[in-house]
């Protein structure tokens, strides 16, 4: 093998005066260990200042918290609250098509209220036909029409309602291929069956029964007058249920007397307080 001669020596470069010379920007090691601890401590100090004020916004908030809850609880005892939650009966299902036939002048009210109080938790939604024995559909039952298309939802139930007259009873329900039965009374009570409202009492029968009169006589006045007086007097004496309440609402708001309709009035106002 052979070797190769050094290329470059060690020599010693002369500076030139003209040069000029720079500080150490390095400082001594213990500077440096003093400036790190200085800012060490300091930013110590301010994570320690910055946590007590934090958990100070913590307790003050903790304190409004229960200051809240001590006056609702407070307020929630003083309300007429039922705590018991309302649990309907397991429902049987609903005929996919249920046609109502009813005359102009008895206006079924009681779907208004079904669909007003949200009482059942069943969505459904009515459409409206005037049949040929309609000659002239009266204002008050347009305005029913109105005021039940925009309540109602868009999809649930279809419940089909035909103005007609000239029929048995006033009130005139089709389940579809199941055959019919009358009486809104007796819709009510359908209902209950479904599981869509609460089984009526015995003694809410007897109500019922009084509506369903009241609802089915003809124009004559005295006997219907009768037929009020005997509704009024069965609501004082007893409350009754949410069910009932659908029927008697429609029968006595389909009522037209004016010697007793501040009587009237104030047992409509009473049902819908309840309802």
């Amino acid at each position: 093998m052979y070797s190769l001669k050094p290329i470059v020596t060690e020599f010693e470069v002369e500076k030139a005066e003209s040069m000029y010379a720079m500080r150490d920007t390095n400082p001594p090691e213990s500077l440096a260990d003093s400036f790190l601890a200085k800012l060490e401590r300091s930013i110590n100090i301010d994570r320690e200042s910055d946590l007590n004020e934090l958990e100070a916004k913590q307790k003050l908030l903790l304190e409004k918290l229960k200051e809240l809850r001590r006056q609702l609880t407070l307020l929630q005892n003083e309300l007429p609250i039922c705590r018991k939650p309302f649990q309907l009966p397991a429902r049987a299902p609903f005929p996919p098509d249920l046609v109502i036939s009813v005359d102009p002048a008895a206006i079924p009210y009681s779907l208004l209220l079904l669909l007003k109080k949200r009482a059942t938790g069943l969505a459904f939604f009515v459409d409206f036909y005037t049949h040929s024995t309609v000659s002239e559909l009266p204002e008050e039952a347009r305005k029913f029409a109105d005021e039940i298309l925009r309540l109602g939802a868009c999809y649930g139930v279809r419940v089909t309602v035909i103005w007609k007259t000239g029929m048995p009873s006033t009130f005139q329900v089709t389940v579809g291929s199941a055959g019919s039965f009358w009486g809104e009374d007796n819709f009510i009570r359908y209902l209950t069956r479904l599981g869509v409202l609460e089984k009526p009492s015995e003694a809410d029968d007897g109500v019922l029964d009084l509506a369903h009169q009241l609802l089915a006589l003809d124009e004559d006045k005295r006997e219907l007058s009768k037929a009020a007086d005997r509704l009024l007097v069965a609501l004082k004496k007893q409350k009754p249920s949410r069910t009932a309440d659908f029927a008697i609402y429609s029968a006595l708001r389909n009522f037209r007397n004016a010697t007793k309709i501040a009587k009237v009035d104030a047992a409509l106002k009473e049902i819908e307080g309840r309802l």
